[in-house]
């Protein structure tokens, strides 16, 4: 980790104080400082360095109890789901629970909207035990290359409201998926502990 002039300008606009600066002081920008650097030199780094790998697919042909096996056993939340190795969906577990017919919202206490739904959904929405993933999946699925930046990953996570990302090369084959736990490991890792920064080109 390095120090650069932006990181004690970041450091003085988030210091509220009066300017004479005494010795406390001046080491709480420093603090302050670091903690700008180590946010700015980690927003940098390739997604390739935080995702999990290989990651965990499924078929779009397998039924949802297989799916909802594996992410028990497996313990996530979310498969992106292939075809030939490529990127066709992702299915998590609110689809799995509406597959079922459990409901993943709160149920509407307006009786007009009660009606509405009665009037569009006479019947009640379920699956049979032969439903695929691919009958209930997203098929619009928010992606990123392993090159990427955290911060681009960031964004897109933000810009799309999604709580994962499925890393796709050029090819649109899955070769990882970063979720907000992997974002909060590697952020709140020690500085030490995170390995040093490859230059962009390098191999």
């Amino acid at each position: 980790m390095t120090l650069e002039k932006q990181d004690f300008i970041a450091a003085l606009q988030s210091y509220s104080e009066e300017p004479s600066i005494l010795p406390d002081e001046l080491w709480s920008i420093y603090q302050s400082a670091v903690t700008h650097s180590v946010i700015r030199e980690k927003a940098a780094y390739p997604l390739s360095a935080l995702m999990a790998q290989p990651a965990i697919t499924v078929s779009a042909e397998a039924f949802l109890m297989e799916a909802s096996r594996l992410m028990l056993e497996k313990r996530i939340s979310g498969l992106p789901v292939v075809e030939n190795k490529m990127l066709v969906g992702i299915i998590t577990e609110g689809d799995l629970m509406a597959g079922f017919g459990v409901p993943v919202r709160a149920a509407q206490t307006s009786r007009m909207k009660k009606a509405l739904d009665s009037w569009l959904h006479p019947h009640p929405i379920s699956t049979s035990p032969t439903s695929t993933v691919g009958e209930v999946m997203i098929r619009s699925v928010v992606s990123a290359e392993p090159q990427q930046t955290l911060k681009e990953g960031l964004e897109l996570m933000r810009r799309y409201q999604v709580t994962r990302l499925v890393i796709v090369d050029d090819q649109r084959q899955v070769v990882g998926i970063v979720t907000r736990s992997d974002i909060l490991r590697f952020t709140s890792a020690d500085p030490q502990t995170t390995p040093p920064l490859l230059p962009a080109n390098a191999g």
